[in-house]
């Protein structure tokens, strides 16, 4: 998929010209403004919910606390595990798509954008994805199943999310639904303060939050250390069947 990064720009290359370094970071996040989380979040929550779903519901627990020590150390083990899978996955998908993108550009005989600016958004694309893994390891090993997190984290950043932050407004908390989860985790790979006009109100309404993107890093690393601690708890205390 991230080999079509390049092939993805011919269809409006003409009409917009050169691309800017923010439309390529976009890009190479597999479009997180557009469909409200990165696609490629759902290979890296197969990935991700898989080592505490092996443990507590399987039964496998037991075995792994005994053969590293406990389970504060094996849950450390699987967040550290599950943070270099998610942020390697996107590192080296962000590569292909790049270098994807620079051979058709040049095919084409278009201007390369600044890469030295494409890595920034990159590399919150790559923290993104890291956290995305620890999410849905703690979100197993609080709930204790593998299907229901998936659900959870299919249905929440694209849906539940949205509604709740519309019922916020109603109950007149306007600016509450910026400071959501995902609202945060959106602006943090989309810098809405970029953008000026109707595009920035457009952008505004994509990612659901007027916070900028060091902003919604802060917030979203915040709520991953939270439900990483919140998990561990679980895990900790969860009897191995």
């Amino acid at each position: 998929m991230s080999l079509l990064a390049g092939p993805g720009l011919l269809i409006d290359l003409d009409e917009r010209g050169p691309i800017s370094a923010g439309a390529m970071g976009d890009l190479l996040a597999w479009a997180p403004m557009t469909t409200q989380i990165p696609m490629l979040c759902f290979l890296v929550l197969v990935l991700g919910t898989g080592p505490v779903a092996t443990d507590l519901v399987r039964g496998a627990a037991r075995t792994t606390w005994l053969t590293v020590n406990g389970p504060r150390m094996a849950y450390t083990a699987k967040c550290l595990v599950g943070f270099a899978v998610g942020a390697g996955v996107a590192a080296i998908s962000a590569l292909v798509g790049a270098l994807s993108a620079t051979v058709v550009l040049a095919v084409t005989d278009t201007p390369q954008p600044l890469w030295g600016a494409v890595t920034v958004p990159v590399l919150r694309f790559v923290l993104w994805m890291g956290c995305w893994a620890l999410l849905s390891l703690a979100l197993v090993a609080l709930m204790n199943n593998r299907i229901l997190p998936v659900v959870v984290l299919c249905l929440w950043p694209i849906l539940a999310e949205r509604l709740l932050g519309v019922l916020l407004g109603y109950a007149g908390l306007d600016g509450a639904g910026d400071w959501l989860p995902f609202a945060a985790g959106r602006a943090m790979l989309t810098d809405v303060t970029s953008f000026t006009g109707d595009d920035r109100s457009f952008a505004v309404s994509m990612v659901g939050s007027q916070v900028s993107s060091m902003t919604g890093l802060f917030v979203f690393l915040l709520y991953t250390a939270a439900f990483s601690a919140a998990g561990c708890w679980a895990y900790c205390r969860r009897e191995a069947r």
